[in-house]
């Protein structure tokens, strides 16, 4: 019996050192690889930086005018009826159901006419992203 344990000792011991060498070198590779993406990181956000520093002051007039453009576009609208100017509303009427929700009748899309302007959803998402971008690209300038 005591045979038996000095045989299985350290062939266990064997195999747990063997365990905790394949797990420190896993350590160690996962470190290594942390240490090349957070260098390669680095380099590009200091490329970002040199980049950014190079550009010329027209790119920044042209982001300029591009936001107040679309700003211009936006301001219109509450101010479209000060000026006289008619707006078109779409009006979606729901249709009327019966019978459990299977038949509809009526409903449809009607434009009504109102003082102002047609306001277009999609210029306030253009101007959104638009903005964004521009703020976006002035937090990248850093220094």
């Amino acid at each position: 019996m005591i045979t038996i344990l000095q045989h299985l000792i350290p062939i266990g011991l064997g195999f747990f050192a063997k365990l905790l060498a394949i797990k420190s070198q896993q350590s160690h590779d996962q470190n290594k690889m942390m240490l090349e993406v957070l260098a390669a990181k680095s380099g590009e956000i200091q490329k970002a930086r040199e980049q950014s520093n190079n550009e010329s002051p027209m790119a920044a007039w042209n982001r300029r005018i591009l936001m107040f453009a679309v700003l211009a576009l936006v301001a219109i609208y509450p101010l479209a009826g000060v000026f006289g100017i008619d707006t078109v509303i779409e009006v979606v009427e729901k249709p009327a159901t019966f019978f459990f929700g299977l038949f509809e009748i009526g409903g449809g899309t009607r434009f009504e006419t109102v003082k102002g302007l047609y306001k277009f959803d999609e210029i306030f998402a253009w101007a959104t992203m638009i903005i964004e971008f521009y703020f976006g690209g002035q937090l990248a300038k850093g220094k």
